[in-house]
């Protein structure tokens, strides 16, 4: 997948946490965060310089995995504990997830470059029985095929950004409506 589904989980989830009370600044913070957090095991494409090779250091490799995740959750949770910030289980626990839903995206991308899901306990590639999310290739940008499937990419996760980004002022009183 490309960039837009990540952080699209990425924003809807900081949206989902984040009350109508919290400080202005909260939001556009966290949805930030959130968005590195689901993109972070991208990262390999850096590390690796974009090999797309079968090795577990190339893209969809280690970085992908669950224990990957697991590795960040407890790094992010230990970090807040360590500074004395409030709820360490809980955002580290929320910052596992993320990253991990990174690797769990990309194995249902339509593409045949599996993930390494179960490493260091498994280093076999996997995809889902169903390609569903769009993949554009990374190369070239400038292609037509490149920006249709990234298009497509859009409509797909467009409920998504519409909730992340829809003013809380239009959906508060129809929510308070319905409780009458």
């Amino acid at each position: 997948m490309s960039v837009l589904g990540h952080v699209a989980v990425g924003v809807v989830v900081a949206r989902a946490i984040t009350g109508p009370d919290a400080p202005p600044e909260t939001l556009p913070r966290r949805m930030a965060t959130f968005a590195g957090l689901a993109l972070l095991p991208d990262i390999d494409l850096l590390l690796s310089g974009a090999s797309y090779g079968a090795g577990p250091l190339d893209h969809r490799g280690v970085t992908h995995s669950l224990m990957f995740a697991l590795w960040v959750g407890l790094i992010v949770g230990l970090g807040l504990a360590l500074a004395g910030d409030g709820h360490p289980i809980r955002w580290g626990l929320l910052a596992g997830a993320l990253v991990a839903s990174h690797g769990v995206m990309d194995a249902f991308g339509q593409s045949t470059l599996g993930v390494e899901l179960f490493w260091p306990l498994s280093d076999v590639r996997v995809l889902a029985p169903w390609h569903v999310l769009p993949n554009p290739s990374i190369a070239p940008p400038l292609a037509v095929h490149f920006w249709g499937v990234l298009a497509v990419e859009a409509l797909v996760f467009l409920p998504a950004w519409v909730y992340a980004f829809l003013p809380r002022a239009w959906i508060a009183p129809r929510q308070a409506a319905g409780r009458g």
